[in-house]
């Protein structure tokens, strides 16, 4: 069997475990026949293959399936508290979670619409390999300010993705620095041979603990920043908050004030900017001030003719 084909097996397996928290082999095997992956159309999993299936699983995500032997024998994935406290492990989950179940449901895929990914996406593999193995790679890269590609020789620390963009994070040989490229934005990427060593200090969670977005500045201070929201944006904004430091400090029936710790850049003025009048920032003055100085602006794009 295809490498790949047995990747989609792993991940068919995983997913359906993993949205079920407690299956049977009988339910399994039912869905398995039913799985667009079964190609021999047989009506069970094989009990070897399946075992087979655990294992590469476990070597492959560090992710264990076991069997509760209590009552009826149900698996699950062991340590299932833990790994919620992981975000990459919860992310890939939730990922493989929603092939199984697209997977079971073929018929409704005209039915189900999915954002678009930027077609950066196809050098994800080879950042990551280079990752892996601590190689510094050569990136072929035009921003959108720029008239022509450059080259830039990096380390690649980290990835990000952020508002469906792929981002990578690493130090560029030749300044020093620690910047940021959109995978969109690269034209072509090699692997220079060459290898690096992460910093002992760098960690990329903490690396934009301070910030929204992609952005990172370290020039700029870290500030409290208050607003109130309106009209509903305050659901929106409890039930997916802008930063972990969110807090509520006060409400009242149809609006709330909260508070966030961050280093404003450009990315927070835009992640305000989308609720347009149902938020307001209250401090700090400058903060507010700049808010209503881009706002001047907008209305100016629009003045009658």
């Amino acid at each position: 069997m295809e490498k790949i084909d047995l990747y989609k097996r792993y991940i068919w397996l995983l997913g359906l475990i993993y949205r079920h928290n407690g299956i049977t082999r009988e339910e399994i095997n039912r869905q398995w026949s039913r799985s667009h992956l079964n190609d021999d159309k047989e009506n069970e999993l094989p009990e070897r293959t399946f075992h087979r299936h655990k294992k590469a699983i476990k070597d492959l995500f560090e992710i264990e399936i076991v069997c509760d032997r209590h009552g009826e024998k149900t698996y699950h994935i062991a340590n299932r508290d833990s790994i919620d406290d992981d975000e990459m492990k919860i992310w890939l989950l939730n990922t493989f979670a929603l092939n199984s179940l697209l997977s079971e449901n073929r018929d409704l895929r005209n039915r189900i619409v999915f954002e678009a990914n930027p077609s950066g996406q196809k050098f994800l593999t080879t950042i990551m390999e280079a990752m892996r193995d601590n190689m510094i790679i050569s990136l072929d890269y035009k921003s959108f300010h720029m008239d022509q590609s450059i080259p830039h020789v990096i380390e690649p620390y980290c990835l990000k993705i952020y508002k469906q963009r792929w981002y990578v994070i690493g130090r560029r040989i030749d300044t020093d620095n620690i910047r940021t490229f959109a995978l969109d934005r690269i034209k072509g990427i090699e692997r220079t041979g060459s290898k690096f060593k992460v910093p002992d200090n760098f960690d990329a969670e903490s690396y934009f603990a301070d910030y929204i977005g992609i952005t990172v500045d370290e020039d700029i201070p870290k500030e409290t920043v208050r607003f109130i929201a309106r009209n509903g944006k305050q659901d929106y904004i409890r039930s997916l908050p802008l930063h972990p430091s969110q807090q509520e400090i006060s409400s009242r029936e149809k609006e709330a004030v909260f508070e966030i710790v961050v280093k404003p850049t450009l990315d927070l003025f835009q992640e305000f900017l989308k609720f347009g009048k149902d938020v307001k920032i209250l401090a700090p003055t400058w903060f507010e001030d700049k808010m209503r100085e881009i706002c001047s602006a907008m209305k100016n794009n629009y003045k009658i003719k």
